[in-house]
């Protein structure tokens, strides 16, 4: 139920009350009120006098967790074929921030950072692709690395220096479509430059390489992302006997991330529970959403937050995977990924439904669960921003 209240200036613009808060980074899975003022978080106690805020929502027998943050996506909406609005399919899911990675280069992010993003609710940030064209040709040419004088270090490089807050590092996409084989070294150089020249870190889709894994990996150090981790193509993190191999543990000992991006086709159910198996878990759940071609599952935050829990990681971790984790990725940790009082105001609300579930992926395995999460509420910036299969406010785009 939601209370306003309009007795006076009060402490905080809106309250929820009665939930059970799971916040992995600071330790808390318990029953807390949240609190937010002015765009960020402002008070978490076992009990906030209702009295004290403008606007009371009870969420008794719901989780609330930070806003999820999906560090893989495509959100540049109308400027290629495959990219979704991001307020429909991140907010629904509670997710208030979506990492754009890769649709656009050099050539053609202004449009992106002036009039795309802008137009949304949900935070939207990005890496550049390594091209500088970034998917845009993707649904003609199957990939944007063809040609290799589609790659300029230096402007890639500046592009990323000069835009602190909208790009946070450099994509480069591994597959034998992007790519031919003889000149994915290179690229691969490239894109490493570019990264080192601009500060940040390298984001690399490996699902389908046309090169060894271990060749990629040994251009990626720490806060790299490996993007498609547990993908079931060739060249994958597993061995022949199914064991994780020696590189992929060196690659992540080292501080290399290990990203899902799950897509549908590049996460396969054996792979993860193999993975899981021997105690090698994802550092961050992402969607890489986008407008799937027929036949293929595409899943939201929420979903893949139940679907790794069902496979076996604990609600906690599955949760921390998708806030504070990719948030600490980023250099975020102090803004986003936490309810900590000073933090962004961004909260996702849930409700845990029982009973029997299956998720999918593209290879035909399927995973049964038994608990979900619903989203019955997305915060951002402190105001109600999707509720019950409504969102509040959508930007036009």
């Amino acid at each position: 139920m939601t209370s306003p209240l309009n007795s006076g200036p009060e402490a905080h613009d809106l309250l929820l009350t009665g939930g059970t808060l799971l916040d992995p980074s600071q330790g808390i899975h318990d029953r807390r009120d949240v609190a937010f003022k002015d765009g960020v978080v402002s008070a978490v106690a076992e009990r906030i006098d209702p009295a004290s805020a403008s606007s009371v929502v009870d969420v008794p027998g719901k989780l609330i967790t930070p806003g999820l943050i999906d560090l893989h996506g495509h959100f540049y909406h109308g400027a290629n074929g495959t990219a979704v609005h991001a307020d429909e399919m991140c907010l629904s899911a509670g997710c208030t921030t979506g990492v754009d990675a890769g649709s656009a280069g050099f050539l053609n992010y202004p449009a992106m950072r002036d009039y795309v993003f802008p137009a949304h609710r949900t935070r939207l940030l990005s890496f550049l692709h390594i091209g500088a064209i970034g998917l845009a040709a993707n649904r003609v040419l199957g990939g944007g690395l063809h040609d290799m004088r589609i790659i300029d270090v230096d402007q890639t490089a500046d592009a990323i220096k000069q835009n602190p807050g909208f790009c946070y590092g450099v994509k480069v996409r591994m597959h034998i479509n992007a790519v031919a084989a003889w000149n994915a070294h290179e690229a691969m150089r490239k894109a490493k430059d570019a990264a080192g020249q601009s500060g940040t870190r390298l984001m690399v889709h490996v699902s389908g390489t046309p090169i060894p894994l271990p060749d990629i990996l040994e251009f990626m150090g720490p806060g790299d992302i490996v993007t498609h981790a547990f993908n079931g193509n060739p060249e994958g993190i597993l061995d022949n006997q199914g064991k994780i191999r020696p590189q992929v543990k060196e690659a992540a000992e080292r501080g290399v991330i290990m990203d899902v991006a799950h897509a549908g086709v590049h996460c396969d159910v054996d792979v993860v529970k193999s993975a899981l198996g021997q105690e090698f878990f994802p550092d961050t759940i992402s969607t890489d959403i986008h407008i799937a071609p027929p036949g293929r599952t595409v899943y939201l935050m929420n979903d893949l937050v139940s679907k790794f829990h069902a496979m076996g990681m604990s609600l906690s971790d599955a949760v921390a995977a998708s806030t504070s984790k990719p948030a600490s990725v980023l250099g975020m940790e102090d803004e986003i990924g936490s309810l900590a009082p000073g933090m962004s105001g961004d909260a996702a609300v849930y409700d845990l439904r029982e009973g029997r579930f299956v998720w999918f992926d593209s290879a035909g395995h399927s995973v049964d669960g038994k608990l979900r999460l619903d989203t019955f509420m997305s915060v951002r910036a402190g105001a109600v921003a999707w509720r019950e299969g409504q969102l509040m406010q959508m930007g036009n785009c």
